[in-house]
C-alpha cells in the first residue's frame, strides 16, 4: 500500500510539474510594407520566474528564441524586452540576475520582402525556477507564424495576427489583447508589470540594506574630523535663542540636512534612470571606474590629499547664513555644514552612491541618502534638544583622524569587489579567489596593526597607550583576517559568498584534497578522464570520480559492484551548488560518495549539442520532443523514467538500473543528516540483494 501511494504521489507530482510551462503567444505588427514587429507574449506560471534572454553567462540558463533562416527576411537588432525584468545580485553565482515573472512581452523587428507571403518560424527554450531554488527545464517548443503578402496599397496601421503554433498553447489562461498602438502596449505592460516584478522575497531586501548602509555611513561621517568638532559650535548657536525658537531651529537644521542629501540621491536617479542603473551594475567599464573611485577615496582617507569643494562655494553659503534670517538662515547653515564637511563625507557618500547604483534599484540612491542624512542630522538635533548630553561627548583629538584611516582600509577592501566583478564578466582571470582573499587578509592585518599604533601615517598622533576600544577593534580585525585564512586553501567561507569570487576561480586548493585524503580510501578509477563521455564539458566537485553519461556510469558501477547515486543537476541550478558546498563537503558524505557509490551527474540544462547521430525526435504522452542537446537528452530521460523535471534530484540504483530507495529532492537533501541516512539506506538495500 505504501509503494502504491508513493507511485500515485509521484504520478501527481509529475503532472503538476509538467503543467508548469510558460504560455507563449506570438503576434505581429505591420510597421511598413517592408518591416514587421514580432511580439512575444509570455505568461510565466505563478511562483516561478524565467531568466531573461540576455542573462549574463556564468549563471542560470537564459531563455532563448531561435529563428529559422528565411530568404529575404533579416532581423533588425536583437530581442527587446518591453516588460522590464527583475534584477538582483545573486550570491551563489556572484553575478547580476535578470528574470521575469507573471506576464512578459518581448519584441523583435524584421525586414521582409514586399508583396510576398512569408513564414517566420523557430523554437524557444527557457528555464523556470522558484525563489527557493527548485528549477524546471521544459522542452523547447517550435512556433510558426504566417505574414501575408504586402503591397503598396496595404495600410500602415499595425495589424495583429495570432500564431499558428506547432504546440497548442493552453487556453485556460488568456493573455490580454495587444493594442495596435505600440505606445499603448508598452505603457500598459509596464504598469501591469510594476505590480508583479518586484514581489518581495529574501533577495528583494536590497533596499533595506541600502538604507541600513546609509545610516551606518552617516554615523561614521559624524565621527570624522570634518564634522565632529563642529557639534559644540553648531549646538551653541541654537542654545543662545529662546527654548522654543532653539528647538524649532534645531529641527529645521536637521530636516534641511536630510533634504539636501536626498536631493542629491534624486539627482543621481534622475540622471541615470532605472535602465541605466541596471546596466551599470554589470558593466565592465563602470566597475573598473568604481574600483578607481574607491581607490582614490582610500588614498585620500590615508592623508595623501584632501578632496575639497571650491572655497568660494563655502564662503557664499556662509555669507547667505549671515545675511538672511529665520528659517532660511538655518537652511543655509545646514548647507554650509554639508560643504565644509565634504572632504570627509565625500568618500562615504561616494561609496554609498556607487553601492546603491550597482544594485540596479531605481530607489537605491534616494534611500541610501535618506539613511545617511538621518544618521548625520540626528546627533545635531538630539544634542540641541538635550544640550546636557554635550558633556558626555569625547573631546576632539587624534582619534578622529584614526577614524578616517580605518575608513580608508575599508574602502580598499570594497574596491576589490568591483575589480573582481569586472574580472569575472570579462573573463580575464587576474583576481582569482585566493588572490582576492590574500589581499583582504593583508589589509585586515595592517588595519589591526594601525589601530594598535604600530603603523602611523603623517597626520597621526603617537599612540602611547592602547585603550580598551582600540584593543577590541584591533582584535576584531585580526580575528576576521584569521577567519579568511582557510579560504586560501579552498574552505567555502559561505558567509562571504556574495563578496568573494567563485571557488572555481581558485587554483590553489588544498581543502578538497585534504577532505578526500582524510576520510576517503583510494579507489579504482577509470584510467583517463578523456575516456569519460562528456568529461570535457563538466567537472565533479571535490575531485569525485563521477560520470556524466548514464550508460557508462551504470556499466562501471556494475563492474565495481557498487550502487549508483544518480544526480540530476544543472549548470544554472543554485540549490545544486548549495548541496555540493554545504552537504557533499561533509566528511561523512564525501567518504560515502567516493568509496561506496558511483556518482552519475546528468546536466539537464546543458545546451551543448549532441552528436548528429544521437539527435532525434521522441514522442511521449501525445507530445513530440526534439532531442538535440545533452540537456534535452537527460531531461527526456528524467521525465520518462522519474516523472519530474526539478533539480536537484537524487536517485539510488543498483548496477542494473533498479531503484533501491525513494528519491529525494532539495528539501530533504539540504540536511546532511538526512542525506547520509539516504545514502546508508541505499547501501543496506544493495547488501540485501
Amino acid at each position: 500500500m505504501r509503494k502504491l501511494s508513493s507511485l500515485i504521489l509521484m504520478f501527481l507530482l509529475f503532472h503538476v510539474l509538467n503543467a508548469q510551462e510558460a504560455e507563449w503567444d506570438f503576434k505581429y505588427n505591420l510597421i511598413s510594407n517592408t518591416e514587421i514587429e514580432l511580439i512575444m507574449n509570455i505568461q510565466v506560471p505563478d511562483s516561478f520566474h524565467m531568466y531573461s534572454f540576455d542573462q549574463a553567462p556564468g549563471g542560470p540558463i537564459p531563455a532563448e528564441v531561435v529563428f529559422n533562416p528565411v530568404s529575404g527576411v533579416s532581423a533588425k537588432g536583437n530581442i527587446i524586452a518591453v516588460t522590464p525584468p527583475r534584477e538582483y545580485f545573486d550570491d551563489v553565482f556572484n553575478i547580476q540576475i535578470r528574470d521575469f515573472g507573471g506576464k512578459a512581452v518581448w519584441k523583435q523587428r524584421f525586414t521582409i520582402p514586399e508583396n510576398k507571403e512569408i513564414v517566420i518560424s523557430g523554437s524557444y527554450s527557457y528555464q523556470l525556477c522558484m525563489d527557493d531554488g527548485m528549477c524546471i527545464n521544459p522542452f523547447p517548443r517550435d512556433f510558426s507564424i504566417t505574414i501575408p503578402a504586402t503591397n503598396p496599397s496595404t495600410p500602415k496601421t499595425p495589424i495583429s495576427k495570432t500564431i499558428e503554433q506547432v504546440d497548442t498553447v493552453s487556453e485556460a489562461l488568456q493573455i490580454d489583447d495587444i493594442q495596435n498602438d505600440m505606445a499603448d502596449l508598452e505603457q500598459s505592460v509596464i504598469q501591469e508589470n510594476a505590480m508583479h516584478q518586484h514581489k518581495e522575497s529574501t533577495k528583494n531586501m536590497t533596499i533595506w540594506w541600502i538604507f541600513i548602509a546609509g545610516f551606518i555611513g552617516g554615523l561614521l561621517a559624524f565621527l570624522t574630523p570634518c564634522v565632529f568638532p563642529m557639534v559644540p559650535m553648531t549646538v551653541s548657536l541654537f542654545m543662545k535663542k529662546s527654548r522654543s525658537v532653539g528647538v524649532r531651529d534645531a529641527l529645521i537644521f536637521g530636516f534641511s540636512i536630510i533634504v539636501i542629501y536626498i536631493t542629491l540621491g534624486l539627482l543621481i536617479t534622475g540622471i541615470y534612470g532605472a535602465p541605466a542603473l541596471n546596466e551599470l551594475s554589470t558593466s565592465i567599464v563602470f566597475n573598473i571606474i568604481f574600483f578607481a573611485i574607491f581607490l582614490l577615496f582610500a588614498i585620500s582617507f590615508f592623508g595623501a590629499f584632501e578632496l575639497t569643494l571650491p572655497a568660494s562655494w563655502v564662503n557664499y553659503m556662509d555669507k547667505k547664513t549671515d545675511t538672511t534670517s529665520g528659517l532660511v538662515s538655518v537652511f543655509f547653515m545646514a548647507f554650509t555644514l554639508v560643504l565644509v564637511s565634504f572632504s570627509c563625507t565625500a568618500m562615504i557618500i561616494g561609496t554609498l552612491l556607487v553601492e546603491s547604483v550597482v544594485t540596479g534599484s531605481l530607489l537605491g540612491p534616494f534611500v541610501g541618502m535618506l539613511g545617511f542624512s538621518i544618521a548625520l542630522a540626528l546627533p545635531f538635533t538630539v544634542l540641541a534638544l538635550f544640550p546636557s548630553l554635550l558633556q558626555s561627548l569625547p573631546k576632539s583629538g587624534g582619534w578622529l583622524n584614526s577614524v578616517k584611516v580605518v575608513l580608508g582600509f575599508i574602502e580598499l577592501g570594497l574596491a576589490l569587489k568591483f575589480l573582481s566583478k569586472a574580472d569575472l564578466v570579462a573573463g580575464w582571470g587576474i583576481l582569482p579567489r585566493d588572490v582576492f582573499l590574500a589581499i583582504w587578509i593583508v589589509l585586515m592585518v595592517l588595519l589591526g596593526l594601525y589601530i594598535l599604533g604600530k603603523i602611523r601615517f603623517t597626520h597621526d598622533s603617537e599612540v602611547k597607550t592602547v585603550s580598551t576600544s582600540r584593543f577590541l577593534l584591533a582584535l576584531a580585525s585580526f580575528a576576521f583576517a584569521l577567519y579568511l585564512v582557510p579560504g586560501l586553501f579552498g574552505a567555502p567561507l559561505s558567509s562571504l559568498s556574495g563578496y568573494l569570487p567563485p571557488l572555481t576561480t581558485q587554483k590553489f586548493d588544498l581543502y578538497t584534497p585534504l577532505l578526500n585524503t582524510s576520510h576517503v580510501q583510494p579507489v579504482q578509477t577509470i584510467e583517463n578522464k578523456d575516456t569519460k563521455k562528456y568529461a570535457e564539458h563538466f567537472d565533479c566537485p571535490f575531485n569525485l570520480n563521477c560520470f556524466f553519461d548514464y550508460e557508462q556510469g551504470l556499466a562501471y558501477a556494475k563492474k565495481q559492484g557498487k550502487p549508483v547515486l544518480l544526480d540530476f543537476t544543472g549548470k544554472g541550478c543554485e540549490n545544486c551548488r548549495k548541496i555540493e558546498m554545504n552537504v557533499w563537503s561533509k566528511p561523512e558524505v564525501l567518504s560515502l560518495l567516493q568509496n561506496e557509490y558511483v556518482v552519475i551527474s546528468l546536466y539537464v540544462d546543458s545546451r551543448i549539442s549532441l552528436p548528429k547521430s544521437e539527435q532525434r525526435v521522441e514522442h511521449y504522452e501525445g507530445r513530440e520532443y526534439a532531442i538535440k542537446t545533452i540537456g534535452q537528452h537527460w531531461s527526456y530521460f528524467m521525465m520518462t523514467n522519474y516523472h519530474t523535471l526539478s533539480q536537484p534530484y537524487y536517485v539510488i540504483l543498483d548496477g542494473n538500473g533498479n531503484r533501491l530507495v525513494e528519491p529525494i529532492a532539495y528539501n530533504e537533501a539540504q540536511y546532511s543528516e538526512q542525506f547520509v541516512a539516504f545514502l546508508k539506506k541505499g547501501l543496506e538495500r544493495i547488501a540485501n540483494l
